[in-house]
């Protein structure tokens, strides 16, 4: 666990110290969003989060690292867990788009939405402002991949370890009308898979490994799933 180790301290300072913003509700893909003409939609992702470890519940800087030093094999091992399937999903979306009579336009490189002017949080509307990508790339609406954490999650009492390890792939994926930055859908993306045999089998941790694959499977299927019906 690396980059892990410094998230979760910094998740852990901003509950305590109340700065989390209201949570954005799941808003349904209706129809209607996919079926005005001449609409043109933009497909992109965010650079997708390596695969890691994740020890939710070790809240103290010792106990973060009690936790990384007890799973140094499973984190060792799980950053090498391969994400290609995640990063395929913006050709397979833009596909299921096409099928759908869509005209669309993928966005080649990874938006930064840290880079975009922010905006105050009102339901149903993003909270970063994304109409300039109307202009510059000449679409209408904007759907966005946006996966923030893929690997092995574990979760603690302080130092006590209070589950197995499990597969996760966690983030969001949303159609945004760019006239507005209102959601025409967002949806909240949380697989955790858990595995169906013993997980503790150094170096390789075959049944944890399968729990990624599923969660990661899971995740595509949430996503294409709304875009095929």
């Amino acid at each position: 666990m690396n980059n892990t180790f410094f998230a979760a301290a910094t998740a852990a300072l901003l509950l305590l110290t109340g700065c989390a913003s209201p949570l954005q509700a799941p808003v349904a893909l209706s129809k209607a969003a996919l079926q005005t003409q001449g609409t043109r939609i933009g497909v992109a992702m965010t650079a997708p989060a390596k695969a890691d470890t994740n020890f939710p519940g070790a809240a103290c800087l010792l106990c973060l690292a009690a936790a990384s030093v007890a799973n140094s094999a499973l984190t060792t091992h799980t950053q090498t867990l391969p994400t290609e399937d995640l990063m395929r999903l913006k050709a397979d979306v833009a596909d299921a788009l096409r099928k759908k009579g869509q005209t669309v336009m993928v966005i080649d490189q990874p938006i930064d939405l840290s880079a975009l002017p922010k905006l105050d949080a009102l339901p149903n509307r993003s909270r970063v402002d994304l109409s300039s990508l109307r202009a510059k790339y000449g679409i209408d609406k904007l759907l966005v991949i946006d996966i923030t954490m893929a690997g092995v999650t574990r979760s603690y009492a302080q130092y006590f370890p209070t589950s197995d390890p499990q597969g996760i792939v966690a983030g969001t994926s949303y159609l945004v009308n760019l006239a507005d930055n209102t959601y025409d859908w967002y949806l909240p993306l949380h697989q955790v898979k858990s595995s169906a045999g013993p997980w503790d089998e150094p170096p390789k941790f075959p049944g944890v490994s399968n729990a990624y694959f599923q969660a990661v499977e899971g995740t595509r299927d949430a996503v294409l799933q709304p875009l095929s019906e």
